[in-house]
């Protein structure tokens, strides 16, 4: 399809990653900007389960694409990428809210290899919270996928280097004036950086950061993963993630914590680290004992460029400008749906121009 075509991504997280991958497999020459190693972008730090989280209005078809996708590489033992099982634990106030909010909140729960289902806790699962004294009474199970992110992203990047039409730059791009004129397509996928690059645009102006901060723990026990975002969990949420790869260890997190103050995306983010950090062993120790104690191996902070909806979408005054950034806390979820998207939207423009 894109045979001669000449086309720079700019930005090298999982869009980016995605995005490149996705045109070289249709024969574009692509030079990707990527001026950061893997241990130090954004994509690094995230959970990255497959699950819409943290994100505004979607085409749920990115997502259920992305699935598949996953599932396949998951089915083929790629680096770091493995389906496990997953729990969402209930209280009653959390249950009739899922009650209320199911057909939105699982709408997926019938796709091929979820094996949802919603029941009774085997027995009640107390815990404190807020020096309330609460229990888990209700359980949702599913199947998902977990990317275990540095090792994904370095295959997708070595995947990449295998096509000799593929270029990595290790530069930054200040401002896309800088590459104009040089490529016939630009695919901006800068993810929260959109927010400096693309200046004078109600699309990013209205984008915000959320701050999302883990602990990465050695704890070996911990097979399942429980993620809990309803009542009391919704300005506090909790998910433990065990991850397999290079390193299997356990992911705990999260914030989402809205971030006023400018962020300069060439230095490492530490927004309130130690602090939220420290707040996270705090609140998964809470609803699972196991992760007291467990020895702490790192700790980080991402951020989630949240926006009204996903923004994937020509640039209404530059033609042969595509955007694809705002995924908020669901970049590995529409990761590969929105590759496919950009591509249809290159290949809809390649007709047009001839």
């Amino acid at each position: 399809m894109f045979k001669g075509r000449s086309i720079a991504v700019v930005g090298g997280g999982v869009i980016g990653l995605s995005v490149a991958y996705r045109l070289a497999e249709q024969n574009a020459t692509i030079t990707l900007f990527s001026p950061q190693p893997i241990d130090e972008i954004t994509s690094s730090v995230a959970a990255a389960y497959w699950a819409p989280y943290w994100v505004g209005d979607y085409d749920r078809n990115l997502a259920t694409q992305t699935l598949a996708e996953l599932q396949r590489l998951a089915s083929q033992n790629v680096d770091g990428v493995r389906a496990i099982g997953f729990e969402e634990w209930l209280t009653d106030n959390g249950s009739r809210e899922l009650a209320r909010d199911l057909e939105t909140a699982y709408w997926w729960r019938e796709l091929p290899g979820v094996d949802f289902a919603w029941e009774a806790m085997p027995e009640p699962k107390p815990f404190q919270w807020n020096g309330e004294d609460l229990a888990f009474v209700e359980r949702v199970r599913f199947t998902s996928v977990v990317a275990r992110m540095p090792d994904y992203l370095r295959w997708l990047e070595a995947k990449l280097g295998q096509f000799d039409h593929v270029t990595v730059v290790r530069q930054w791009i200040d401002s896309l004036s800088m590459i104009e004129g040089n490529y016939d397509d630009i695919v901006n996928c800068t993810g929260w950086g959109a927010k400096a690059l693309v200046t004078n645009d109600p699309a990013t102006d209205a984008m915000r950061l959320l701050a999302g901060h883990v602990v990465i723990i050695d704890a070996p026990e911990i097979d399942t993963a429980v993620s809990l975002h309803r009542s009391p969990f919704h300005d506090a949420p909790v998910y433990i993630v065990p991850r397999h790869g290079s390193r299997n260890d356990v992911l705990c997190g999260g914030t989402a914590i809205e971030i006023s103050e400018p962020l300069d995306a060439r230095s490492p983010v530490t927004f309130q680290l130690d602090r939220q950090c420290d707040d996270v062993i705090d609140r998964t120790s809470r609803v699972l004992k196991s992760v007291q104690g467990s020895p702490e191996l790192t700790r980080g902070v991402g951020i989630r460029p949240m926006r009204n909806s996903v923004r994937i979408e020509h640039d209404p005054f530059q033609s042969n400008l595509i955007h694809c950034y705002g995924h908020g806390g669901s970049g590995l979820t529409l990761s590969w749906g929105s590759a496919d998207r950009v591509a249809q939207l290159l290949a809809s423009r390649v007709q047009r121009v001839g």
